[in-house]
């Protein structure tokens, strides 16, 4: 008698697990834009940090769709990094985005994208007392050329033919600009308006020489990109609102 008691418990309890087994759990909590954390770097005017809050046209973009989204921009977690660190860890980290990024076949399978929201040109940049001359690509050869890692003005230098080990590699650009003020690099490989206000900023704190463009490596879009694990959804919403915004109010197509 007892144990068939026993037997009787044991089935129910078994029937119940293989029940509950069965019913639909919770809901999975849907992830929105106000879930993702954006890294940036220093790339005036475009990204920046000023008294440690993110500015520049970037970053109005940005906060401009998450407000049009009814996301308060002050909710957004940004956070202004080497774009190497940031670069990385959005690479590998869900629920990331990084801008401003430019697009290129050989990134494209890394991120998924949102935008462009601007364009800018690539140059090389020297003293002007070296008197550097660049008339095209074999030239690059004989320079010793500065660049920050993983930035895309890298990538444009390699596909002309530049060998990775002549490049001297930064993870930022107040040490791109103390090697080219002692002469340790000939030139600096990176974003034309970027590039003239860092060196601008940096005349301000006892920068000596003058510096001038000497070569361009090329024009490109640049996005928002966000890691592979974002939801398709999520970019979707974001660019819709790029989109919307680029239109104008008096665009509704």
């Amino acid at each position: 008698m007892f144990k068939r008691l026993i037997l009787s418990i044991c089935v129910i309890i078994l029937i119940g697990a293989c029940i509950l087994a069965l019913l639909p759990g919770p809901a999975e909590r849907q992830h929105d834009l106000a879930d993702i954390t954006w890294y940036t770097e220093e790339y005036p005017p475009y990204n920046y940090a000023e008294m440690g809050v993110a500015e520049g046209i970037a970053v109005d973009v940005l906060n401009e769709v998450l407000t049009r989204e009814g996301i308060d921009p002050k909710d957004a977690d940004i956070k202004v990094e080497s774009w190497s660190e940031g670069y990385q860890t959005v690479i590998h980290t869900p629920m990331t985005a990084i801008f401003s990024t430019a697009r290129t076949p050989e990134r494209e399978h890394l991120f998924k994208w949102a935008g462009p929201v601007f364009s800018s040109e690539n140059v090389l940049f020297a003293r002007e007392d070296m008197n550097v001359t660049v008339s095209g690509p074999r030239d690059l050869a004989q320079l010793r050329i500065g660049i920050i890692r993983d930035d895309i003005a890298g990538a444009d230098l390699l596909s002309l033919g530049i060998v990775p080990k002549d490049l001297v590699v930064s993870t930022n650009s107040s040490e791109i600009v103390s090697l080219l003020e002692s002469a340790e690099i000939d030139v600096w490989a990176y974003a034309e308006l970027p590039g003239e206000m860092i060196l601008t900023r940096a005349s301000g704190e006892g920068l000596q020489a003058q510096y001038k463009k000497v070569y361009s490596l090329g024009t490109r879009d640049y996005f928002f990109a966000f890691n592979r694990e974002v939801p398709d959804e999520v970019v979707d919403e974001f660019q819709e609102g790029i989109d919307r915004l680029m239109r104008g109010p008096g665009d509704t197509a």
